[in-house]
């Protein structure tokens, strides 16, 4: 289950993001870059006036990365539920130490660490912050100008950092300008929550918050956490051959045609150490589209299914275009909206026209 967490800037903010939707209350000041991070008073004030209504977290700062400086930092505002400290661009030596300091306090202080998509993170680190006692790690955005999340971390990249974290015991969170459509994108990842600010606020992540905004985030996640299901409960069905949009199914078409992606494919040697051009044809027959239909919420979107497909791009090699195929759909069919997909899947480098093969599931 996906929680949301939404960041604010003291009392009142965070009571409308609490009584608008969101699960986890992040202090921080938006307007000092990154991770600035609110007064201990604000602090205090803020976790007073929500009376235990949800989980408060707190940013350390834009600290140094000193260990004196980070220590001092956050036991400042260990009165939150977590304190999220940033791993800013450092020698991985400074790094270390500031994680090795951060472990003589991390069975008093929930640690979350942050961690920047768009500055080279390192994250083999995932299994040294488990050692040192962290309960999380995250992925946020350090520049705020430069684009959100997945203009630097492809979904496929996210997806091995959840599973490294996770694997490790730690909790894991998304983040860096997210926008509403990110949401389905990166629901299928299942990242213990999703942070927000920007698309939360009036005007930009400066601005004030619009409780408007929170509730439409809310709503996102609350229905991307319906519509997931568990992937041990997914049996495909080979289905024969026949019209796809039978009398038997009802409901609406998605989909994405002639989307060209290179990746290693093929069973011969020469085909090994190399990318091909694979051209993808995908149509996913989903529950009606309500009438009324306004938000991201009301709809299942294309750029998951384009997502999946450049997924596999990042898996290494794959033999059988067969394979390509079916790891798609099992992907496409995690979604209880998906009722049925159809796949054609074609190498384009193999002379006049294309080979490949279609699949119905």
């Amino acid at each position: 289950m996906i929680q949301f967490l939404a960041s604010v800037t003291g009392p009142q903010e965070a009571l409308i993001a609490s009584r608008s939707g969101a699960d986890i209350i992040d202090l921080k000041n938006p307007a000092d870059g990154a991770l600035g991070a609110v007064a201990p008073d604000v602090l205090a004030e803020t976790i007073a006036a929500l009376a235990g209504e949800k989980p408060v977290s707190a940013v350390a700062g834009n600290c140094p990365m000193e260990p004196a400086a980070v220590l001092a930092a956050v036991e400042a505002r260990r009165a939150a539920d977590f304190v999220k400290i940033g791993l800013f661009p450092a020698a991985p030596a400074a790094t270390r130490a500031v994680i090795e300091a951060l472990a003589e306090i991390a069975g008093a202080t929930r640690l979350v660490a942050v961690l920047f998509a768009d500055a080279q993170p390192d994250l083999a680190l995932v299994e040294t912050l488990a050692k040192a006692g962290f309960a999380g790690a995250m992925l946020d955005t350090l520049d705020k100008t430069s684009g959100g999340l997945l203009k630097h971390q492809s979904p496929a990249s996210l997806a091995r950092f959840v599973r490294s974290a996770r694997d490790n015991g730690l909790m894991t969170g998304l983040a860096g300008s997210l926008e509403a459509p990110d949401v389905p994108r990166l629901a299928g990842l299942s990242p213990d929550y999703l942070g927000f600010r920007g698309a939360l606020a009036a005007s930009g992540r400066a601005g004030a918050l619009d409780g408007d905004n929170v509730a439409m985030i809310a709503d996102l996640i609350r229905r991307a956490n319906q519509a997931a299901s568990h992937e041990a409960s997914i049996k495909p069905v080979v289905t024969a051959a026949k019209a796809f949009a039978d009398t038997e199914t009802e409901g609406d078409l998605i989909f994405v045609r002639d989307f060209v992606q290179e990746l290693e494919i093929g069973a011969y040697g020469h085909e090994y150490g190399r990318r091909q051009k694979v051209r993808f044809t995908v149509e996913a027959r989903i529950d009606p589209i309500p009438d009324d239909a306004r938000t991201m919420a009301d709809i299942y979107s294309y750029d998951v299914i384009i997502d999946a497909i450049r997924a596999l791009a990042e898996d290494g090699h794959t033999v059988l275009v067969e394979k390509l195929a079916t790891a798609l759909a099992t992907t496409l069919k995690r979604d209880k909206r998906v009722q049925k997909v159809r796949i054609r899947v074609e190498k384009l480098e193999l002379g006049p026209g294309a080979v490949g093969v279609e699949i119905v599931r």
